[in-house]
């Protein structure tokens, strides 16, 4: 009988961890506020090229990375906590970006109720059927033209391994759109690897020029996120 109630109490426990919470994870942690209006620059020329009609590649050793396409950069994230809104706007400090913060439609969702049932339910309703749209979220409409980007920047959150719920329902609308461009990918997540998210972004974006590497930032690294930053944005070929 004894082994037997050791051999229960080990399975709840066992329960209980598997359960565990989104690595983006909202508690203690301020709520998520909201940007001020981006500026809309245009992408200056370059006078140091002498031929236009061929653009210069920041890295020719790095082949990995695609050259500057002409166009503005757009970043879009979201966020349920201050994590991913902390990195986006240290971001906008050092480039010139428009930037679409996606929102889920509908509003006031406890994420982290019921030891996050909600988040952990839509991201299961996601791997269960990725290829159709009524596995994802809805989200607040969103009219973007893609036309004017060439560089677009994704900020996510991790969740229970794979991107967060209402930001992969922005790529599934529009990833399509995005074929041919630039795209760089910046995660937060506490401790996992963000193998799982980049599949989905290059799931959700197939045509897609991915910039390598993806930055990872740790949620105890994102209020000195700035030289991380920077950094990868000189790896990427983003900035010399």
């Amino acid at each position: 009988m004894k082994k037997f109630l050791y051999l229960l109490f080990a399975m709840t426990i066992a329960v209980g961890l598997n359960a565990c919470s989104p690595d983006d994870d909202p508690v203690n942690e301020p709520p998520t506020e909201i940007p001020e209006n981006p500026d809309d620059p245009d992408q200056p020329d370059n006078p140091e090229n002498p031929n236009p009609d061929e653009p210069e590649n920041p890295d020719p050793d790095d082949p990995d990375n695609p050259e500057p396409t002409t166009g503005k950069t757009l970043i879009v994230y979201y966020s349920f906590t201050n994590n991913v809104h902390t990195i986006v706007s240290d971001l906008r400090t050092q480039i010139e970006a428009d930037v679409i913060r996606v929102e889920p439609a509908e509003k006031g969702l406890d994420y982290a109720a019921n030891n996050y049932a909600i988040g952990s339910a839509q991201i299961q309703a996601i791997r269960n059927n990725p290829g159709s749209a009524s596995s994802y979220p809805a989200i607040d409409p969103i009219e973007v033209d893609f036309g004017q980007y060439g560089t677009i920047i994704v900020a996510a959150p991790l969740w229970w391994s794979n991107m967060a719920a209402p930001l992969q329902t922005f790529l599934f609308n529009y990833g399509a759109e995005m074929a041919g461009k630039r795209i760089g990918l910046i995660v937060s997540s506490a401790s996992s690897g963000i193998s799982g998210v980049e599949s989905d972004a290059k799931r959700l974006i197939p045509d897609g020029n991915f910039l390598t590497p993806s930055l990872w930032i740790r949620s105890s690294q994102t209020s000195d996120c700035h030289s991380m930053i920077a950094q990868w944005l000189k790896d990427t070929g983003y900035t010399e």
